[in-house]
């Protein structure tokens, strides 16, 4: 069953991303200067918008689906989430049923850093103890940043512990993949296509806060010239509280995150 979701507390979560902003600083430059090479720093902005939720990324992701389950119960085998954000939104799923949404969702200006996103997520909720919700989804989006802009393709997966009234705090298995073409803004301008990979089994989302507070990731990047030359780079996400990140690249330069 497909549905459309349009609720006030997505809008909501919308309007808060788009007031958001980031900042991307790095330890050291990069050594290249060729006009026709890629640089670290290409590949950890592709990361860093990946991340930012004022361009869509993990944290608007993680805080879309969290936002479904925030001051949640788990009862007689169901799922009733109330109080989300402004709302009142009541609603239950059965265990073991896989249940299908649209969730469509876009900044609300056209003014760097914005976006845009359409996804389809398909999820289940598990009663055993504790419960779990696997959330899979696949989906398509555009961005606008400060630095770079991007039009790609999404696919990933959320595994959420921590649903019950009685836990402050969801936690996410989760890996997410974004495969598309990237303009820079920045230097020579270069256009190329980037696969970007992020995987994690212990992001912490409070659910006062209604934040990331903690959690690790592993981060693949490949970016490849529009002369076909390619370049991957792996690393670390960490997520540090107050919404901020750190991504550090096995190279060991180091690019900080935030976001309001």
């Amino acid at each position: 069953m497909n549905k459309k979701i349009n609720l006030p507390k997505l809008v909501y979560a919308v309007a808060l991303v788009a007031a958001s902003s980031f900042t991307l600083t790095s330890c050291h430059k990069d050594s290249s200067t060729t006009a026709t090479t890629l640089t670290e720093a290409d590949a950890a902005q592709v990361a860093v918008d990946a991340v930012s939720p004022s361009t869509g990324g993990l944290v608007s992701q993680v805080s879309s689906s969290a936002s479904f389950f925030a001051n949640g119960t788990v009862t007689g085998g169901k799922v009733s989430s109330v109080n989300n954000h402004l709302t009142t939104d009541s609603y239950t799923l059965p265990c073991g049923t896989e249940k299908d949404s649209t969730v469509s969702y876009a900044s609300a200006t056209t003014n760097a850093p914005s976006f845009t996103y359409s996804l389809t997520w398909k999820y289940t909720l598990a009663c055993s103890v504790p419960s779990t919700l696997t959330l899979n989804f696949t989906g398509a989006g555009t961005y606008n940043g400060l630095v770079q802009s991007s039009s790609f393709n999404s696919t990933g997966s959320f595994v959420l512990t921590g649903l019950g009234s009685t836990t402050s705090q969801l936690t996410f298995n989760s890996n997410y993949t974004r495969t598309g073409t990237t303009t820079s803004k920045i230097g020579n301008k270069n256009a190329f296509d980037h696969t970007l990979t992020i995987t994690s089994s212990n992001i912490i989302y409070d659910k006062t806060g209604k934040e990331i507070v903690s959690g690790t990731a592993t981060v693949s990047i490949k970016i490849t010239s529009s002369s076909g030359n390619s370049w991957s780079y792996g690393g670390t996400l960490t997520f540090l509280g107050n919404k901020t990140a750190k991504l550090v690249l096995n190279s060991g330069t180091a690019y900080g995150i935030s976001w309001l």
